[in-house]
């Protein structure tokens, strides 16, 4: 689901900044500004332990400074009413609604005889607006309606290799995730702690496509990730066992940045099979040895390394599996100058590097790699940058009826 929620124009701006002349205008005998209402759900209930905060801001040139944390905050009741005051030395603030465990999205906010509502088509999920506020102006009875939708979690438990709970143990997370044709992707990570009988939750997010999602976790140089999973329409909570591997980083390398790239090196790439929903064809990133060692592993999965047919294919690969240099199954080893794919396929369509003016022709170099820059490069086994490439795209024109979670 995709939050849809405020969005700051400059009509919205205007009719904020404007608050104390269209609701309140007249000042109260104290020192600074108040702002005082109740917040209700869809169906005008009232919605209770949700936090309302003031925070001031500045605008210096094009740069906008906040603090990290609201200045003024305060709980709904039970009659999900609040007030907060005073509110001093802020001429501009930021308003937010926000909530634990929960996603907030504000439908409307009644101000006497004026409601806002948002431009949901123009934003995604918003939770805060800014506003202009005069010294001892007294906003009352605003009445903020909103939609709150409770954040899906995995309840993990943390074992080690001979299913001992990690009990109170600090671990680090990661959350990859991906919509199911491939074409979307992001990814997320904490620190969590794990109670006295190894339990940690995390909260995912969710958006409108059907997804799926790796967790992974970090302690004391062990990793563990579970496997691929879904969320099922309606589900708030997965329960997960993670155990640790049993060959953790040395102590002496276990600096901080070496482990964040050691787990997400753990978690990437998934081992599931990606569909391209142009051709309908399936595919993987696997890690290998050499390209021999991908074809060996493409066998055994029914499957070849990668053929690329035409841009559109080039570009969704390059969306899709992005970040590392991969194998793709073109060669001439059979034939000098004669490129062949791994498929059987003729070649109709070539991305070759710019210093590859001869189009990969070399006696030396039979097989060719995509590299950072996305175009292809014609390497020899054994030698130069063939050394450093340890992945492969493996390709299928079906879709395997089970989901691989184990690793190659």
């Amino acid at each position: 689901m995709n939050f849809q929620s405020f969005r700051r124009n400059l009509g919205l701006l205007i009719g904020i900044a404007v608050l104390s002349t269209l609701v309140s205008p007249s000042t109260v005998a104290q020192e600074g500004a108040s702002v005082s209402g109740r917040v209700v759900d869809e169906d005008g209930d009232p919605v209770a332990g949700i936090s309302i905060a003031i925070q001031p801001y500045k605008v210096m040139g094009n740069r906008r400074q906040e603090g990290l944390v609201p200045f003024w905050e305060r709980q709904t009741d039970s009659e999900g009413r609040f007030s907060i005051w005073p509110i001093t030395a802020a001429e501009s603030v930021r308003f937010v609604v926000k909530g634990d465990e929960k996603e907030i999205n504000i439908l409307s906010i009644k101000l006497g005889e004026l409601t806002l509502y948002p431009n949901n088509h123009l934003h995604p999920s918003f939770n805060r607006i800014r506003f202009s506020l005069e010294a001892e102006t007294a906003i009352e009875n605003a009445v903020i309606t909103v939609k709150i939708d409770v954040r899906p979690q995995v309840r993990a438990r943390v074992v080690f290799a001979d299913g001992t709970p990690a009990i109170n143990a600090q671990i680090r997370t990661r959350t990859l995730r991906r919509s199911l044709d491939g074409g979307g992707s992001g990814s997320s990570g904490n620190t969590k702690q794990t109670d006295a009988e190894g339990y940690f939750v995390a909260d995912l997010r969710v958006d409108n496509t059907p997804q799926f999602y790796v967790l992974g976790i970090e302690h004391q140089g062990f990793f563990a990730k579970t496997p691929p999973f879904i969320l099922h329409e309606g589900q708030l909570q997965v329960h997960l066992l993670l155990t640790l591997n049993d060959d953790p980083i040395p102590l002496d390398k276990r600096k901080p940045e070496r482990i964040s790239r050691a787990l997400v090196a753990f978690l990437s790439p998934p081992t599931v099979w990606v569909v391209n929903p142009v051709n309908g064809h399936a595919y993987k990133r696997i890690q290998c040895h050499s390209i021999t060692d991908a074809m060996t592993q493409a066998t055994a999965e029914n499957a070849y390394i990668v053929s690329i047919n035409d841009n559109v294919e080039n570009e969704w690969l390059r969306k899709v599996f992005e970040g590392e240099r991969f194998w793709i199954g073109l060669s001439d080893v059979a034939e000098e100058g004669q490129w062949q794919w791994h498929s059987g396929e003729p070649v109709t369509y070539t991305n070759w590097e710019e210093h590859e003016r001869d189009g990969g022709n070399n006696e030396m170099k039979d097989y060719v790699i995509v590299g950072y820059s996305g175009r292809w490069e014609a390497v020899a086994l054994g030698e130069g940058q063939a050394h450093f490439v340890k992945q492969a795209i493996l390709e299928r024109a079906d879709v395997p009826v089970e989901t691989t979670t184990e690793d190659n």
